[in-house]
């Protein structure tokens, strides 16, 4: 049962972002529409019929638990003070054919057996965090795209939109309502394959994140030990699934590269939930904006109610530039007294296209971003508090080993992706092995074995 002071919502103090932004000195689920304009709109020819299907939207019952939600923070909170260990992963765009019992055991399946995997090499409990449920919008460069005839159509936004066929690309309200199902649904499928990560032999590291995570065992809330999340990126339907000051469609939240603009409807919104709430940092982040974000979205809202952990920063860096652009981040973040959860997240920093326009991803490649990351974290006295990947449970072949090994042709026998290139089965558990292999020689060498 939540306290009465979590069950009120609350409103949040004025401050000096308040000012110099513009804002409101109160939050509600629709405050982000007094924003400049939304990065990423969605252009709906019937915006009645939009506005009739969110009111259906909100009226339904919700995805998550507050309480579940609030489970989360904990969890969340004692991986920002290195005593857990997140791991997200899942479709880079989720589709309604995949909604199937052996598609989504093998998601599912996928993440516990990563999940062992890292509470063992690390000695910690493990937030298990899936990009499933929900994970339907996506971001585009553009609204539209240019066809080989040099006609346009709408570009393709994720499956709660528009259709990926060219004769489905129209924004249809309707696919709002089909993703609350279809995420039920999928639910409903993960609550057949319930397990919680084996805790590892000998309890190497005791911390008060253990005994959390020994007396709130996720099972009890349903749903198996699997937080869902996707990136909130369509306002309407996420304003309307927010009950209180809680986003009922997910335990976790993100907001991307292309929608975090400080004085943005996107921030606006994320700022006022109580659940824990990630943002992309890529290369181009400087320190400065990145604390005002921050600043901005880490102000007290419930008295003395802890933030430590409610902001979960994924950086997306690129294995070049880790090493340049991460130390001034963390830096910045630590003089301003904040404690985020860092993850990284080594998928789309090295994306690339092949001659004949394909994107894959080298799995060498992304074992090196987060080997670099953890290192870069150890060196700089912080800690690499999770790890992102956008993988899926099935054999595709969408990522590539290999730079100098792989075969161009290779890529199209399984290539399943909606847009960006997954990780498969193997390929994502060798991606945790190969980190876990390192930090247990670092750990070797640095205690002289």
């Amino acid at each position: 049962m939540l306290s009465p002071e979590l069950q009120q919502e609350k409103v949040l103090p004025q401050s000096q972002n308040d000012v110099d932004l513009g804002t409101s000195d109160t939050w509600t689920p629709q405050s982000w529409r007094k924003r400049p304009a939304i990065a990423q709109d969605i252009e709906y020819k019937e915006p009645l019929a939009l506005e009739d299907v969110l009111r259906t939207v909100g009226s339904l019952p919700p995805l998550v638990s507050t309480v579940k939600i609030e489970l989360a923070r904990q969890h969340f909170a004692a991986a920002a003070r290195g005593e857990a260990f997140v791991l997200q992963g899942g479709d880079c765009a989720e589709s309604f054919q995949d909604v199937r019992p052996l598609i989504v055991q093998q998601k599912v399946q996928l993440l516990h057996e990563q999940s062992r995997l890292i509470s063992g090499g690390l000695g910690l409990p493990v937030v298990t965090v899936g990009r499933i449920a929900g994970q339907y919008a996506k971001p585009r460069s553009s609204p539209f795209e240019t066809l080989p005839d040099g006609s346009k159509v709408y570009s393709f936004r994720g499956e709660n939109v528009n259709g990926f066929h060219l004769d489905e690309r129209t924004p249809d309200p309707n696919r709002l309502l089909q993703a609350y199902f279809h995420s039920r649904a999928t639910l409903d499928l993960m609550k057949a394959y319930p397990s919680l990560p084996t805790p590892p032999s000998g309890d190497p590291i005791a911390s008060p994140g253990r005994d959390l995570f020994r007396t709130n065992s996720l099972d009890e809330l349903g749903q198996g030990a699997i937080f869902t999340s996707h990136e909130a990126l369509h306002l309407p339907y996420e304003s309307a699934v927010t009950h209180g000051r809680y986003n009922t469609s997910a335990t976790f939240v993100w907001i991307g590269e292309r929608t975090r603009q400080l004085n943005g409807p996107h921030i606006e919104y994320i700022r006022g939930i109580r659940n824990p709430i990630g943002i992309k940092v890529g290369p181009n982040m400087r320190p400065q904006e990145l604390v005002d974000l921050l600043d901005l979205i880490l102000r007290p809202q419930d008295g003395q109610d802890t933030q430590d952990g409610r902001v979960t920063l994924i950086t997306r860096l690129g294995v070049d530039q880790v090493e340049t652009v991460l130390p001034p981040l963390i830096h910045a973040v630590r003089k301003a007294g904040h404690k985020p959860v860092w993850m990284c997240d080594p998928c789309h920093g090295n994306t690339k296209v092949t001659p004949s326009g394909i994107k894959t991803r080298c799995v060498e490649t992304m074992v090196q971003e987060v080997i670099r990351t953890f290192e870069t974290h150890r060196a700089n006295g912080s800690f690499m508090g999770g790890l992102h990947l956008e993988q899926t449970g099935e054999f595709v072949t969408e990522c590539v080993d290999a730079w100098d090994t792989y075969c161009e042709g290779d890529l199209t026998t399984n290539y399943r992706s909606l847009c960006d290139p997954r990780l498969s089965y193997i390929q994502a558990l060798t991606v945790v092995r190969s980190f876990l292999d390192h930090v247990r020689c670092a750990t070797s060498k640095a205690n002289g074995l």
